[in-house]
């Protein structure tokens, strides 16, 4: 997983070297949120994740963003009365490809509304059933395996630009959906950002 996250950090600094001197608006940033991970039979309290971005403004009407998250914490997987295991690992490094759209309230205001989606990679660390029933059956130690995982996930929030400083600071809820081989995951919260240079 520590490769996983050293390369995805890497690709998204790549890319903004990149793509900075075709862009009229680039900018790159970081970001902080709060997620409640939560399926069918995985069940995870509220966990803190961290990234960073690069955002890109081709067209004044859309912006686009890449990113990538890192969530490490405990999970209770429940598969049936008979699997069932409590605080084992569950970890998630998602790689996110989105567009937005900025609506502006007032003419000239430095505070927009933001709404958008996209796509979402994520390369995750969690016991899926068989896992459970493995280590239910044998009474050996837990051993979470890897896995990539897509979904797609929807957002809306506020976007603030303060006039001359250059920087923009969005405050958003996103709605995230990750696919499972037996299960949908929905880790949903908020997403605080801070972007220099767009």
């Amino acid at each position: 997983m520590n490769r996983r996250i050293l390369s995805a950090f890497a690709a998204i600094a790549l890319i903004a070297l990149i793509t900075t001197p075709a862009a009229a608006q680039t900018g790159i940033g970081v970001r902080y949120a709060n997620l409640t991970p939560e399926g069918d039979y995985i069940t995870m309290d509220a966990t803190s994740a961290f990234g960073a971005h690069v955002a890109l403004g081709f067209i004044p009407i859309l912006k686009f963003q890449v990113g990538a998250e890192y969530l490490s914490g405990t999970a209770d997987y429940n598969y049936s009365a008979l699997l069932q295991l409590e605080d084992q690992d569950y970890k998630s490094l998602g790689i996110f490809v989105d567009v937005r759209k900025p609506i502006g309230l007032i003419p000239l205001f430095p505070l927009k509304l933001v709404v958008g989606g996209g796509m979402n990679i994520n390369l995750m660390t969690y016991m899926d059933e068989q896992a459970v029933s493995d280590v239910i059956s044998s009474g050996g130690d837990p051993d979470p395996a890897d896995f990539t995982r897509t979904g797609y996930h929807l957002m809306f929030g506020l976007l603030f630009k303060p006039p001359i400083l250059p920087f923009t600071i969005t405050a958003e809820y996103r709605l995230q959906t990750i696919k499972l081989e037996d299960d949908t995951v929905k880790s949903n919260g908020i997403l605080l950002g801070l972007t220099f240079g767009f």
